[in-house]
């Protein structure tokens, strides 16, 4: 009887075993996809819910205007007096930075306020904004709105850096320029190297875990707003801007904008200069209300240097508040309405004169 040599182990019930085990890991990834998906989706209609009931219980209290896609929302008051007013305010902050200063403005022509995409009432666009795009949303949003050009355009903090692209990209459009405790575009260069990339580093950290965290309302619960200066705003607007400071979208939309915020300086580094129009350089006396970073001395000195470099550029004096933190069209805006005021007549002669182009 011959010898039949013995088979060889079978293999057919680890491979068996492997089937189920990847089977049944595969059903419990989908699954875990599926509640990640469903979480994302209860997160998405609370930011949505959270935004239609302040809407619904503050309507916009200016215009919408389609500028591509999303809509902005422009706020105006008073007439005539041209050329009008635009203000634009810092990072993190909206139209109703400005309440204090624009029924001042508006008792001599016209003045305008706007939230940028993602902001208080305008809508949120589907990309990540570049500086560019937000200047040409605003010239977009100015020119559908009727609003008279040429224009004075006056920008707080890091909107300061954005209505200087504005006049060095759309020259033509631009009588006047206001920089409040405005950000330069070599504003960068004015810091230690180290101290600035620290800096940058810090403040995105805390921004970008604000913006985890806000969906479940824990900075919220801890009172860090995305606004610096809601609780000081006048009573009319107070209300609105609290919530408007602790809705998920505007956490959101402040980490993006810082995210972008160094491209915008690369943005105005490479456009061309200012034109040569009637300008106003404001600063602060006190190094209050400034994000987290820039309390120190020697933060304080390159900030200082930030600003002389805006006037040195604009061939004027910078003039300082003296008891004026950050927020300068907040702690005096009597004194910013002034100045602003005197810019607009200025910006009204030049805009006349005849060898001027518009």
């Amino acid at each position: 009887m011959p010898i039949v040599p013995p088979s060889p182990p079978t293999t057919r019930v680890p491979v068996r075993a492997a089937v189920w085990w990847r089977r049944h890991a595969m059903r419990g990834g989908m699954a875990a996809a599926a509640l990640v998906a469903m979480g994302e989706a209860a997160l998405a209609a609370q930011r949505a819910w959270q935004d239609a009931h302040i809407v619904q219980r503050w309507p916009a209290p200016g215009t919408l205007v389609d500028v591509g896609g999303h809509r902005l929302h422009l706020r105006c008051m008073g007439g005539g007096g041209a050329p009008p007013i635009v203000l634009e305010a810092g990072m993190g902050g909206w139209s109703q930075d400005w309440a204090a200063v624009q029924p001042l403005l508006a008792r001599g022509g016209r003045v305008c306020a706007y939230d940028r995409a993602g902001y208080g009432w305008s809508g949120t666009p589907m990309q990540p904004r570049t500086g560019l795009q937000a200047v040409q949303d605003l010239r977009r949003a100015l020119d559908a709105a009727g609003l008279p050009s040429p224009r004075v355009l006056a920008g707080h903090s890091m909107g300061g850096l954005l209505v200087g692209l504005y006049a060095r990209t759309y020259p033509q459009d631009v009588a006047g320029l206001a920089f409040v405790d405005a950000v330069g575009r070599d504003y960068a260069a004015q810091f230690p190297a180290p101290r600035y990339a620290a800096f940058r580093a810090s403040l995105g950290r805390l921004l970008a875990g604000a913006a985890a965290l806000a969906p479940w309302g824990l900075p919220q619960a801890a009172g860090l707003s995305t606004s610096l200066v809601a609780v000081r705003l006048p009573l009319p607007e107070r209300d609105s801007a609290q919530a408007w400071g602790l809705s998920v979208r505007h956490y959101r939309t402040l980490r993006a904008e810082n995210e972008a915020f160094d491209g915008v300086l690369a943005e105005a580094l490479a456009a061309g200069p200012l034109p040569r129009v009637p300008v106003r350089v404001l600063g602060s006396g006190k190094m209050n209300d400034f994000p987290p970073g820039l309390e120190d001395e020697a933060m304080r000195t390159a900030w200082v240097r930030n600003q002389e470099r805006i006037a040195q550029e604009a061939g004027v004096v910078r003039v300082v508040l003296a008891r004026s933190g950050h927020y300068l069209h907040l702690d005096e805006p009597q004194a910013v309405a002034q100045a602003l005021a005197g810019l607009r007549a200025e910006a009204r002669v030049f805009a006349q004169r005849p060898h001027n182009p518009f």
